[in-house]
């Protein structure tokens, strides 16, 4: 029988099934949909599915993308396990160049698994834990599967083109948070249910929307041009002061590292400038608040730092366990000290939003170290990247790479106001870096590539 007519068939009967799934529970048949989609796809081009479940984790707090973030997850997990079968060869040589981040991953996952013998609530913190294995498995999956410049910049659009939606949605008045977030009055929150989570995602965004302008088509740098409008917009309502903070570091970074295009970022740093300004003079009560931030403590922020501080004083190496710190706060608050939201301690207990000191507090200096260390490799392998790039002759990916530079500062600044430290987003923007060097690798080895040559001691940028 024609392969035709056989895929014909499988079509009918499929619908068929759908059909009636639909009609017995929603749910069933958009799953049987899903699949029906999802799974020839993950087989057929599994960077694209990656890319999708990339920009589902922009959303995952809300219950119904959550889902299905964790179906499109299964369907990439699918996907790589099906390649790999296929190709095992390829994987030593994709993980060659990141030996030293997963050596970090390794140890941080096991260091955090052993403080479940410490903590206080074994069962709380074993689910905690479960986030971070799945992150440092989608890492596995990332550094091992997008390993070509069409991959890298399918992951890196959409997670630019779901945080505009979040910001879009959120502008437009559709409301997309948590049913358990708390109401910030005025504020944009978005999906991610907090306005400095919210900032948090916009501004690695903005930096990345602006790297990709160099190495697209030029209808779709119109497109990213008015992407980043609506994400500039959108930093200044959510009146996040550590967005803002982060977003200046992050301007800094890329004036840093973007040699021969400084012109270009100090332009674009003004326009941003403007339009942030411009907005704040049509809302005078965000630029008071902006000013507030001595008298308000942060809205409690200091004196749940106080307390982290305190805690990590009092378990300095070990810290009190994973997911352990709204447990033991309620003990730091008779200190010498003032406290005022005193509230946000013992009767509606508070993460530290702060993820350093989360990690302090909760890991000791063992697991806030390699969670630094972590962050640091990130960092550097995009600038590795960059510099391979430069040499090959690639200098679209080269500006993307040190836009991830940029973004990454970013990303970090604003983690010093939220806790953030097994954030799904966060992992996939702190994992483009390896990614970029994934690339890098394969375009340095590949035919007709100018031969790339070690990087010693005296190697400069260009």
């Amino acid at each position: 029988m024609p392969s035709a007519v056989v895929a014909t068939a499988a079509a009918a009967v499929l619908a068929v099934v759908c059909g009636m799934a639909f009609a017995v529970d929603v749910r069933v048949g958009a799953a049987i949909a899903l699949a029906a989609v999802g799974v020839p796809l993950a087989l057929l081009d599994l960077p694209l599915v990656i890319a999708a479940w990339a920009a589902l984790t922009v959303f995952s707090r809300h219950a119904a993308f959550g889902q299905a973030a964790t179906a499109a997850g299964l369907l990439v997990l699918g996907g790589w396990l099906a390649h790999r079968r296929a190709d095992r060869a390829s994987l030593r040589a994709a993980l060659r160049p990141h030996r030293r981040l997963l050596a970090v991953v390794a140890l941080l996952l096991g260091w955090l698994t052993l403080s479940l013998a410490w903590t206080a609530d074994a069962g709380s913190a074993a689910s905690k834990l479960a986030a971070w294995y799945v992150n440092a498995a989608a890492l596995l999956v990332f550094l091992t599967s997008v390993r070509t410049p069409r991959a890298v910049r399918l992951v890196v659009g959409a997670v630019v083109l779901a945080v505009v939606a979040a910001v879009g949605l959120a502008l437009a008045g559709i409301d997309l948070a948590p049913e358990d977030a708390p109401v910030a009055e005025g504020r944009l929150q978005g999906v991610a249910g907090d306005p400095n989570f919210m900032a948090a995602f916009i501004v690695p965004a903005l930096v990345l929307a602006a790297a990709l302008r160099g190495s697209v088509r030029v209808h779709t740098r119109a497109l990213l041009g008015a992407a980043m409008i609506v994400l500039v917009v959108g930093l200044a309502a959510t009146q996040s002061r550590g967005g803002l903070l982060a977003a200046l570091v992050a301007l800094v970074a890329a004036f840093v590292v973007m040699r021969g295009h400084r012109g270009a970022v100090a332009g674009a740093g003004v326009v941003a400038l403007l339009a942030i300004g411009v907005w704040l003079s049509a809302n005078p009560a965000v630029l008071e608040r902006l000013q507030s931030a001595e008298q308000d403590r942060g809205n409690g922020r200091e004196d749940l730092w106080l307390v982290a501080w305190r805690m990590s004083s009092d378990h300095p190496i070990t810290g009190v366990g994973l997911d352990s710190f709204t447990v033991h706060s309620g003990e730091y608050v008779r200190r010498p000290g003032v406290l005022r939201y005193v509230d946000l301690v013992v009767d509606r207990p508070h993460v530290v939003h702060n993820t350093y000191l989360e990690m302090l507090a909760e890991s000791g200096v063992v697991g806030l170290g390699l969670t630094l260390a972590l962050a640091a490799i990130a960092v550097s392998s995009a600038l590795r990247a960059a510099r391979r790039f430069e040499r090959a002759g690639e200098r679209g990916l080269a500006v993307l790479a040190r836009g991830v530079v940029a973004a990454d500062a970013g990303l970090l600044t604003a983690a010093v106001f939220i806790s953030a430290q097994a954030t799904a987003t966060v992992w996939v923007l702190l994992a483009l870096g390896p990614m970029l060097l994934g690339v890098a690798v394969v375009l340095s080895f590949a035919p007709g590539a100018r031969a790339v040559q070690p990087l010693g001691r005296r190697s400069r940028l260009p």
